[in-house]
């Protein structure tokens, strides 16, 4: 969990049944477990899911923002309900805005928890001991349902957003009507879109094999653990470095989505490090290996024969034990 200073909550809410809000009259008292809670919540946000970008100066919806917690938060509600009124999906939601530093500098954070009933067991009624409770918040591992923290020096956002249902169409009614952004996709969605269009034109190019799919896995591995961020110029030199056709190709198709190289230094990456840290084969015998990525590039570890009959062997070297789990 990263390490955040909260100084200040307050929470309105949204009822569905009227389309009011309940506007909170004070900040709430944060007691150990409530901040260990919005903390938990605020992490989620710094994560490969969150959509980042800059509000230039001119932005409307920035200019809400003062450095009175409540007023912000209040013109900002009425704001948000405007916008998700429309919506054919709504539930009983909690608007939180948080004061909290992190690193040193002040943020700004505006969470959207819709919150849930559940069966609770209740000791004092025997004839009815399982009865429903409403609004109840969401475990705190659970990423909130749409979220916005701004570095206040800065004015870079992470934006955790949904799509709302309205006229049997689907909107990003957050960043396009609240926020009027244009944010960079998720790292996530990068990565799945950079993995997809390498393979796509090693297709083309007839390279798309377990090799190339490995090398895929072990380039953009090394580039978010090394470097730090992920550049298509730096991938197409790595993936694609005997076909010059090839590379610009795999340029010219992701920079519209992805004209700069994607920083990850200031996000958690740890999901993707995880799925991406081993090589996973399936071989057509029925054996399946788990083999770290420095195994993998490691030509005195593991080595792939292919045999003149056009079958594969597959030659691991210098094992020093086996265990049987």
């Amino acid at each position: 969990m990263l390490d955040l200073y909260i100084k200040r909550i307050i929470i309105h809410q949204f009822s569905p049944n009227d389309t009011e809000l309940v506007l909170a009259e004070s900040p709430i008292e944060i007691t150990p477990r409530l901040d260990e809670y919005f903390r938990k919540k605020l992490s989620k946000v710094f994560s490969d899911e969150a959509k980042r970008g800059y509000f230039d100066t001119e932005n409307v919806f920035i200019s809400h923002i003062g450095n009175d917690l409540m007023e912000s938060s209040v013109k900002i509600s009425k704001l948000w309900k405007e916008e998700f009124v429309i919506s054919e999906d709504q539930k009983t939601n909690d608007l939180v805005f948080i004061q909290f530093d992190k690193e040193g500098q002040e943020y700004f954070a505006f969470l959207r928890i819709a919150l849930k009933d559940s069966l609770v067991h209740s000791l004092g009624n025997s004839q009815h001991p399982i009865q429903l409770s409403q609004n109840n918040l969401p475990s705190a591992a659970q990423t909130p349902d749409e979220a916005l923290v701004i570095n206040r020096s800065s004015k870079q956002y992470y934006l955790i957003e949904k799509r709302i249902k309205h006229n049997g169409s689907f909107a990003n009614y957050f960043s396009e009507n609240l926020l009027q952004v244009q944010p960079e996709q998720s790292v996530k969605k990068s990565i799945k879109m950079i993995e997809d269009t390498a393979q796509k034109i090693a297709e083309n190019f007839n390279q798309d094999d377990f090799n190339f799919q490995g090398k895929m896995k072990s380039a953009i591995f090394n580039n978010l653990e090394e470097d730090q961020e992920l550049s298509p110029e730096k991938l197409a030199d790595q993936l694609f470095d005997n076909n010059l056709t090839a590379r610009l190709t795999f340029v010219d198709e992701l920079k519209e989505a992805i004209p700069e190289p994607i920083l990850v230094s200031d996000i958690d990456h740890s999901r993707q490090i995880k799925k991406l840290e081993n090589q996973k084969l399936s071989l057509s015998n029925g054996i399946e290996l788990i083999v770290p990525n420095n195994v993998y590039q490691d030509a005195d570890s593991v080595e792939f024969i292919q045999n003149p009959d056009g079958t594969y062997s597959i030659l691991i070297k210098n094992i020093e034990d086996i265990v049987n789990k």
